[in-house]
């Protein structure tokens, strides 16, 4: 401490309490507001008091300069250093000479003799070549050297840093550098301390000094500071500490609805202490877009406050623009992009289980997936939700169910109350075969568990067609969203029918003096044609006949009797069908039955009774029955 301009220096472990009277008084510290030096003065002060034995260097490192303004004005001023001693507590001090190191910026020591010496430095600045009046002066604290004859261990070191953030990045106003410092008990060790980092592509560290310097590539992360005494018996103390370095700001996550606050870190200085021209500006680059936003300007404010952040809010970019004006230069500093997360607020830990069941018809039917559901089927939706017990309540949830389309909603209850038809709806989606059934107002406390059952008579089916339907719960509430899913069901649907489809018969042109002829029908219903085209999309193949009988004569449009009929060939016998039902064919149990067809000299064929046939065109009606053999 500086005390009537004498300074103490405590050596309370060698019982020694010095009172120096310095060469002349010691300059203040630099003070800064960012990396703008705001005075002359030092950053690093040499040691007030420093252990060694005899013949071990002792290495007194200093760094100083001048004001950011004084250098403006005279850029070209180089520092001139000289080093004082003194032996009788400075109160005759000597100019070390240049053999001795006494105009260098650091000085080494080699303590051939054992005794107490102070220092001190002076560094003047005078323009280039030396010549001419000195611009400006700083003086240092005095230094205190005690060397000893024997070595003394060090048994416990604490290392700090002035600064435990530092800046990352290139500009020349950024805080980018600071220095570590120990106390080591006891205060009177003789070894050096060995500075060290553990990252160098985050920072560098001066082994001796002890001054760390962040790189100003971006880079970002924790390094490990590290201050090492190797003592003279070969055993080894060491402390370490942690240095943030980073662009200046920090992403913040925070829930939908709570305020949240950016804030610049590290060590900005002490701008309150001196009038300087600088603005700061707050900016925000909303999630998705390359917009720049000014949201804050007229406050000198290093944090910046949002009150209601929204989900929508999710993602947006903050940054800070430091802009000053300091002498006839201008400077700008600009923090890194932080990004602001924004959670759903109060979102609760659901789980969706779900099964599904035909209560009418089962083929191979497995948890995932129902075959051959037809129309007419109950189908019965079992889904369980349950809310965990750690979590916040399931609140305002909506509980949709895909249904296949013409559904109908038999009846929808939860926790064995039926629910009303007020309670939930039906929702047709445009274009698609797909409903949704909707539940309102889902909730549900944590813990506890919500028994969903729905059945269902299917409807609308008309082909055959696979489906997916997968519950979920969800809120779209800007402060409270949340979307919780269930399993994926496989729903294959069937039209569950016989599709068939008759054509008509032709027998083209007749004689009009034709008799006792058997005419057989066009080539477009003779084979590989089809009479009757079968489709059998039954999902139960029962035995089945099919009969054809001719219901009346063929007549033309006048009234007109044609002298014949039809007879069913079967390689040359038949069976007349007129007015009476003959089987065709007879399909297997268990096997679908196929399309019906007949070559030239087979099937229902037209026989011509007498001759004489008036002219016309004759038509009569053909049908076809399919019966079930049960």
């Amino acid at each position: 401490m500086i005390r009537n301009n004498i300074q103490t220096v405590n050596a309370a472990t060698q019982d020694v309490n010095i009172e120096v009277k310095p060469k002349a008084e010691p300059s203040e510290d630099v003070k800064k507001f960012m990396g703008i030096w705001l005075n002359r003065g030092y950053t690093v002060q040499p040691p007030e008091v420093t252990f060694t034995v005899t013949n071990h260097t002792t290495h007194l490192v200093t760094h100083s300069g001048r004001s950011t303004l004084g250098i403006t004005m005279t850029p070209f001023a180089v520092p001139r250093y000289q080093w004082y001693k003194s032996t009788d507590k400075g109160e005759h001090w000597t100019e070390m000479s240049k053999q001795e190191g006494g105009n260098q910026e650091d000085l080494h020591l080699p303590n051939k003799e054992a005794g107490v010496t102070h220092y001190q430095q002076q560094v003047n600045w005078r323009p280039v070549g030396g010549l001419g009046f000195p611009f400006a002066e700083i003086w240092s604290k005095v230094a205190t050297v005690l060397v000893n004859e024997k070595d003394k261990n060090a048994d416990k070191i604490e290392v700090s840093v002035d600064d435990d953030y530092l800046y990352n990045n290139p500009s020349e106003i950024a805080l980018n550098s600071t220095v570590a410092r120990a106390k080591v008990t006891p205060e009177d060790y003789t070894e050096d301390i060995v500075w060290s980092v553990d990252n160098n592509q985050l920072a560098y560290i001066d082994k001796e000094t002890g001054e760390l310097h962040a790189n100003s590539r971006g880079v970002s992360g924790i390094v490990t500071v590290t201050g090492t005494i190797k003592n003279a018996d070969g055993s080894v103390v060491s402390d370490s500490t942690k240095v943030r370095i980073g662009g200046g700001l920090d992403d913040r996550q925070v829930k939908s609805g709570e305020p949240v606050q950016f804030e610049m870190l590290g060590n900005i200085g002490q701008w309150d202490e001196k009038s300087a021209d600088f603005t700061i500006r707050w900016y925000r680059q909303p999630a998705g877009t390359n917009d720049r936003e000014l949201v804050e300007s007229n406050k000198k404010e290093l944090m910046y406050k949002i009150e209601e952040p929204r989900v929508k809010n999710n993602n947006d970019l903050y940054w800070i623009e430091i802009s000053m004006k300091f002498g006839r230069d201008s400077y700008e500093y600009i923090t890194n992009k932080a990004k602001l997360n924004v959670l759903p607020a109060d979102s609760p830990e659901v789980t969706l289980s779900n099964s599904v069941s035909n209560e009418t018809f089962n083929n191979n039917n497995t948890d995932d997936t129902l075959n051959d559901i037809a129309n007419g089927d109950k189908v019965l939706y079992n889904d369980e939700v349950r809310v965990g017990s750690e979590s916040v309540p399931l609140r305002d949830g909506k509980y949709v169910l895909p249904l296949y389309r013409d559904t109908i909603v038999e009846g929808v209850n939860i926790n064995g109350e039926e629910l009303n038809s007020k309670q939930y709806h039906v929702e047709h989606l445009s274009g698609d075969d797909t409903a949704n059934l909707i539940i309102n107002d889902i909730n549900c406390d944590a813990g506890k568990k919500l028994d969903i059952k729905i059945l269902t008579t299917v409807g609308g089916v008309t082909s055959n067609k696979g489906t997916e339907t997968q519950p979920y719960i969800f809120s779209y509430k800007e402060d409270n969203s949340y979307r919780f899913l269930g399993a994926k069901k496989n729903l294959n649907y069937v039209i569950n029918a016989l599709q068939k489809n008759v054509r008509d018969i032709n027998y083209g042109s007749i004689h009009a003096y034709s008799k006792d002829e058997l005419i057989s029908r066009t080539d477009d219903t003779n084979k590989p044609n089809d009479i009757v085209s079968v489709d059998d999309q039954r999902r139960v193949k029962e035995q089945i006949k099919v009969f054809v009988n001719q219901e009346n004569e063929f007549m033309d449009e006048k009234g007109n009797v044609l002298p014949g009929h039809i007879r069913l060939y079967d390689n040359g016998n038949y069976e007349e069908i007129m007015g009476k039902k003959v089987k065709v064919v007879e399909s297997k149990e268990n096997e679908p039955l196929q399309s019906i067809g007949f070559d030239k000299e087979n099937g229902p064929l037209l026989y011509i009774d007498e001759a004489s046939v008036p002219a016309g065109k004759y038509s009569t009606t053909l049908t076809w029955s399919f019966e079930s053999c049960l």
